[in-house]
């Protein structure tokens, strides 16, 4: 893939494939400053979006008293470490192994009576032949 000029800091770099032409910056440094771009002009063109939305908040958390701790303690107890991460995914991939197992065995069931009715068949063809 081309090299392109990174629209921060000028710098040249080879954009991840995955990305391809829509990348634009070169390190998470570069991106920082684009985020922070995106969010100014966010701010210019909508200039009232922040304004008069802390009544509407002040009214629903006095309608819901303790959400936010609950859910922060209900995000705590969600959160893995990454051992723990790691036993899921290692126990996801044995599981899929094993079912591919019980289909690959009954494939090779099939070919195993197969070749035996095909070896039965030949043999009887030959005993009524001679």
């Amino acid at each position: 893939m081309a090299k392109k000029r990174c629209h921060y800091c000028g710098k040249l770099f080879i954009p991840d494939p995955r990305v391809g032409n829509r990348q634009k910056a070169c390190s998470t440094s570069c991106q920082k400053l684009g985020k922070r771009e995106n969010n100014r002009a966010f701010s210019k063109n909508n200039p009232g979006y922040w304004q008069g939305r802390y009544e509407y908040v002040k009214e629903w958390r006095n309608r819901n008293p303790g959400y936010q701790r609950q859910w922060r303690q209900r995000k705590k107890q969600k959160k893995q470490s990454y051992p723990e991460i790691q036993a899921e995914i290692l126990m996801k991939a044995i599981d899929s192994i094993e079912k591919n197992l019980i289909v690959l065995r009954k494939i090779q069931a099939e070919i195993i009576l197969k070749s035996i009715d095909i070896t039965a068949k030949r043999a009887f063809f030959t005993f009524q032949a001679s």
